[in-house]
């Protein structure tokens, strides 16, 4: 398990050989359920989930003057803070009330 954050991090680079060679160098252990390159303008865009660890490494890579890493949002934070929706009990208990939050399976 990775200790500390992770990141949603926004991977741009000019061309696609500058993204793959930081993607070869860096070796992301997650790009997502589907990682698909989108285009944005003249540029290319991957979206990689980073530990922290592994996004500081990034920053100070060899291809990383190539790219541009720009942090969209702190996963872990995030789950952390929808896990606080999660309620107890039988959340389909009460007939006619709409479930909310995450669940849990049983």
């Amino acid at each position: 398990m990775t200790e500390g954050p992770v990141f949603h991090v926004e991977v741009t680079a000019g061309s696609l050989a500058d993204l793959k060679a930081f993607t070869d160098e860096m070796q992301p252990d997650d790009l997502g359920c589907r990682p698909v390159v989108r285009r944005r303008g003249t540029e290319f865009v991957l979206d990689a989930y980073l530990p922290e660890a592994q996004l500081d490494t990034a920053r100070g890579s060899r291809p990383a003057g190539g790219v541009s890493l720009e942090v969209v949002e702190n996963v872990t934070e995030v789950g952390l803070q929808r896990q606080q929706e999660v309620g107890e009990g039988n959340r389909f208990a009460a007939r006619g009330a709409v479930p909310r939050g995450l669940g849990r399976k049983e």
